[in-house]
């Protein structure tokens, strides 16, 4: 009988699948990793259709640098060790792309940038979306997406953006620009944004066709100032480098969406009718981020499957906001009353869910969040893994199948 140590939060959870119902391990693909300071400074020395990193900073007097906050894999701090000489004449600030989430404390701080924390410390400003008087309007999309962004950046000369590409659950992919939006976004430029999100085309690793890719292509084509240099990096599943990318947002994010897919995008023969979806930290903080490995796993999973989504959830429930939209929508009847009213934040991973269970399909989760709460999300709590497993197989009967999906906050099962 096949036994495993599946990975939750700082422990391990031991699982026994009868090998009879053993279907398939999904998880990212091994790739070569690079020499981290010399493949960053190849980047910004032979960047694509962009002067090089130390021609654009030429006469800058006021550098603004975004990077991704603590939900992201992004070895920022790294990266600015390396790029440090280069910037450090002309950098006026370090904004840190929140997007919705919350503001990093002392200590995560500290993580988010190393050994350089005590030099940049009153450089640093985190994103707060709430602050919409403090934004800059630059239009609207065709969609009717309004743009605001953070005022800070209309006063740098230059900025420098450093982003991760991964895949994404319904805008295609991480990176580019969403460094920009929804990273330094207004609340309701991201509500806009992310309403897209209904639409059945918006899927992980799709570009073409995804309107809310599309709308934040779009609401980045409205930023005309300041000059921006882009550097997307690719990492392995244990985070080493694998390829890095300078140049405009736009021409960073496709070469490094094709690279992601080479060590996220993962083959499988057939679909299960049980999966299990285990998340690693840092993307298993909250359950906010729980939609991901749920869409992801249903890409290798029967639409009548059962999904056990393994996810530590260390902080919680996540936003406030969230928590409230769940108090509000605790069963089908009224969350699909979401579908007449204005979108909020949150209200697709609802709706997603129901489609799913309308479908036959079940989602059962194994977390650290409140049982009562986290059955308003249409995650089923259960005692333990192995009991969850079990039931699963006795639902199912004698032909089922189990994978697993290893990483599933970014890996994404691709039938071949």
């Amino acid at each position: 009988m096949p036994t495993f140590s599946i990975p939750y939060g700082t422990q391990f959870l031991p699982l026994r699948i009868p090998e009879s119902h053993w279907g398939e391990m999904l998880l990212p693909r091994g790739g070569h990793s690079l020499p981290f300071a010399a493949t960053i400074q190849e980047a910004v020395n032979h960047p694509l259709q962009l002067p090089n990193l130390e021609g654009f900073l030429q006469g800058c007097r006021s550098l603004t640098v975004v990077i991704n906050d603590q939900t992201r894999p992004t070895p920022s701090a790294k990266v600015l060790e390396c790029l440090w000489p280069e910037i450090a004449p002309c950098l006026k600030r370090i904004l840190v792309a929140t997007g919705t989430h919350l503001p990093a404390g002392e200590e995560s701080s500290q993580m988010l940038f190393g050994d350089l924390w005590t030099k940049v410390t009153a450089l640093v400003r985190y994103h707060d979306c709430r602050k919409e008087k403090e934004m800059v309007y630059l239009g609207e999309t065709s969609r009717g997406t309004r743009v605001l962004i953070n005022q800070e950046i209309m006063m740098a000369d230059r900025l420098l953006v450093i982003g991760s590409v991964e895949p994404h659950y319904f805008c295609g992919y991480t990176g580019g620009r969403k460094g920009i939006v929804p990273g330094l976004a207004a609340y309701s430029t991201i509500v806009a944004n992310h309403s897209l999100a209904l639409d059945l085309e918006a899927q992980p690793l799709r570009l073409q066709g995804n309107p809310v890719h599309e709308d934040l292509e779009e609401a980045l084509q409205l930023l005309t100032m300041p000059p921006v240099f882009s550097l997307m990096l690719v990492q392995t599943a244990e985070n080493d480098l694998y390829a890095a990318y300078g140049g405009s947002l736009q021409q960073t994010l496709f070469p490094a969406a094709r690279k992601a897919d080479e060590i996220y995008a993962i083959p499988f023969t057939e679909k299960a009718d049980i999966l299990v979806s285990v998340v690693f930290p840092p993307l298993d903080l909250d359950l906010y981020q729980c939609q991901k490995p749920i869409e992801h796993g249903k890409m290798a999973l029967k639409e009548d499957g059962i999904l056990i989504l393994v996810m530590a959830c260390p902080q919680g429930p996540g936003p406030k906001d969230f928590q409230d939209l769940l108090l509000e929508t605790g069963d089908s009847k009224k969350a699909r009353l979401l579908l007449y009213q204005p979108y909020q934040l949150g209200f697709h991973r609802i709706i997603r869910n129901i489609k799913f269970l309308e479908q036959g399909g079940e989602v059962w989760g194994i977390t650290g969040v409140d049982e009562g709460l986290l059955s308003r999300t249409f995650i089923r709590p259960m005692p333990s893994l192995q009991e969850a497993v079990d039931k699963a197989i006795s639902l199912k009967g004698k032909s089922a199948r189990v994978h697993i999906l290893l990483n599933s906050a970014l890996g994404v099962p691709k039938n071949q």
